[in-house]
């Protein structure tokens, strides 16, 4: 009998290596596992940025059957003094007008009522912000102090800003809404960017290369002509292709937008369409997929 409980707690037990042996087992299968999972997070992320940018840019659509213009880069809509009411002459951003084209008519509302300037947004909105942006706080709100949330995508100014090539247009001419869905692509919807993937902050100076809510980035790319003395190249004004992924505060270029992934930049096109852009895309190509009336044909790199 003594016997037979002590063969019972053998087979039952387990030695300090079998057990070292367990753990390493589970060691690998965690290892093999996480590759995957985060490979899973990643395509969920830019599939939700997808979704953001395809509900931008449909959104245009509505916003131009309803008004007859889209709003200018900032500046006033849907004609030059108007704003939300009567009582109320907003001049705000492009991405505030469309608020209430993306389903986010509270905010619309709330921010007039906060104060007549929409500049001063208090408001996190989630279709504003990518899910692959490594810049972004939780929150989305990147300067508390006024305060203003943050926002991944830019806007296209050579659509969104006046028939005067930018950085030549006046004050003016950026504040005026003239762009339209027809009038505004001669060279096709489905060929022209009209927002795109960038970092919502881009350096370590909030006060001279963040882009806020407005995709508007200051200080380093200060241009003439920007809208209240901001001195900014608001959204996408170069012509240069996105950088190559980059640490968001180090080596980031403000004036540019930046790969938050190695698979390329997604951006939205004028149709309602979304596609990526990788970092093989030449000048020439990004430059015309950009400028909406510049009547260059896009290269085979598109």
């Amino acid at each position: 009998m003594p016997r037979f409980r002590s063969l019972t707690r053998r087979v039952l037990g387990f030695t300090l290596i079998e057990l070292l042996v367990v753990i390493a087992i589970i060691a690998i299968l965690i290892g093999l596992l996480l590759p995957a999972v985060q490979k899973v997070r990643s395509a969920a992320a830019r599939m939700q940025s997808s979704n953001n940018l395809k509900q931008m840019s449909l959104a245009l659509h509505n916003m131009d059957g309803t008004a007859g213009v889209l709003p200018s880069m900032v500046g006033n809509f849907p004609a030059q003094g108007a704003g939300v009411g009567p009582s109320v002459p907003m001049r705000g951003t492009l991405q505030y007008f469309l608020l209430p084209y993306i389903e986010a008519g509270t905010a619309y509302t709330g921010l007039a009522a906060i104060h007549n300037d929409s500049w001063y947004c208090g408001y996190q909105v989630k279709t504003y912000i990518s899910p692959s942006d490594p810049s972004m706080v939780p929150n989305g709100l990147l300067d508390p102090g006024s305060p203003r949330y943050g926002t991944s995508y830019a806007p296209n100014e050579w659509v969104f800003g006046s028939a005067n090539p930018p950085p030549n247009n006046t004050i003016a001419q950026i504040l005026q809404p003239k762009a339209t869905i027809g009038r505004s692509f001669p060279d096709g919807t489905s060929t022209t960017i009209v927002f795109a993937e960038k970092y919502a902050v881009c350096g370590g100076s909030a006060n001279s290369v963040a882009t806020f809510y407005w995709g508007e980035t200051g200080g380093a790319c200060n241009r003439v002509g920007a809208p209240g003395g901001q001195g900014s190249t608001p959204g996408i004004y170069t012509l240069n292709p996105p950088q190559l992924p980059a640490g968001y505060d180090n080596g980031c270029n403000p004036c540019m937008l930046q790969f938050s992934s190695s698979a390329g930049i997604q951006v939205g096109l004028g149709d309602g369409s979304v596609r990526s852009v990788n970092s093989s895309i030449t000048p020439t190509t990004w430059a015309s997929a950009i400028q909406p009336r510049d009547g260059a044909a896009l290269g085979p790199d598109w």
